[in-house]
């Protein structure tokens, strides 16, 4: 299947999972860290939870090792990844957040060289250093230190690598798990056993809080966070994946950091700086770096007679 609608589902489905950047600061504002995504990934998990259904005759299928393996997803790639961007958007802006999020492209590419034996080259290696400078642009250049200081800044931007860093493992994860079990089936399986770990700590949370505290916005911002990047946002990726070479879809990537960007610009009502062009550029020069070098790599197996096969999901 290609055309349109593949393309227009890579495009949203990146455009959703930008978006939970910028929406996790309002979350913050609102609910406690555990209980906010204890929250979200329980509404995620809820809907989600039909495909369990539709495909349970699978469930039985699949191996102590993809069992394992799909804990680690839920456990880090959810709820690790939640607690460093809860913790590290409550220190930097939308725009800092969006950026430093941008770089997990590069950080994939690296992650699969080290524990997939994917060839790391030239290219990638620019890539990094690349994501690395956009990232210090934007976060010394004083802009958007938020009134809190360029060290505060710095710290919100190490937890949020920290939340790359928990995204690039769960892609390493899924490309194994995704060889043996269908890919849509990860999604409710990883979101209840985030939900599980959320469990104590965010039902402690909630039995001493006030919900009637939040406003609307920041209700509807939970709501989004788990329904949109997490629930719709993987759901069009994987339907775009199936049909297209990984290559190809990471051209759509670029679109992950400029959602961001617009909705903290639109949503969050963030000032617009000049040198967040810069920071930017720097970042998407090396996304398109790492989907060149996708490529490049394809091409080069294809002339080799080799087969060549990748999957990549991101969580929000």
């Amino acid at each position: 299947m290609q055309g349109i609608g593949v393309f227009t589902a890579l495009l949203f489905g990146m455009l959703f999972f930008g978006s939970g950047t910028p929406t996790a600061k309002i979350v913050t504002e609102g609910f406690p860290i555990f209980l906010a995504p204890f929250l979200r990934l329980l509404l995620a998990a809820l809907l989600t939870t039909p495909l369990l259904i539709i495909y349970r005759r699978e469930l039985r299928g699949i191996s102590q090792r993809n069992w394992l393996l799909i804990g680690g997803i839920g456990a880090i790639g959810l709820v690790a990844f939640s607690l460093f961007l809860l913790s590290g958007m409550a220190l930097v802006s939308g725009v800092i957040g969006a950026v430093v999020m941008s770089t997990s492209p590069a950080a994939v590419a690296v992650g699969a060289a080290w524990f997939l034996g994917d060839t790391l080259g030239p290219a990638k290696l620019m890539a990094v250093g690349l994501s690395i400078a956009g990232v210090l642009v934007i976060n010394t250049s004083g802009a958007e230190a938020g009134g809190q200081g360029v060290w505060i800044s710095i710290l919100g931007s190490l937890l949020m690598l920290g939340a790359v860093a928990s995204a690039t493992a769960y892609s390493l994860f899924a490309k194994r798990v995704t060889s043996e079990v269908r890919p849509v089936l990860l999604i409710p399986l990883a979101a209840w056993i985030a939900v599980g770990i959320f469990a104590a700590p965010g039902l402690y949370q909630a039995a001493n809080f006030d919900f009637g505290a939040p406003s609307i916005e920041q209700w509807s911002a939970l709501a989004w966070w788990g329904v949109g990047p997490y629930g719709i946002g993987t759901m069009l990726w994987f339907y775009g994946l199936k049909s297209v070479q990984a290559s190809t879809a990471a051209g759509f990537m670029g679109a992950m950091p400029a959602s961001g960007l617009l909705v903290s610009y639109v949503w969050l009502g963030e000032a617009f700086h000049w040198i967040h062009l810069v920071g930017f550029a720097l970042v998407l020069a090396a996304i398109a770096l790492v989907a060149w070098a996708h490529q490049h790599g394809k091409a080069a197996a294809g002339a080799k007679g080799k087969a060549f096969r990748s999957s990549t999901i991101y969580p929000c």
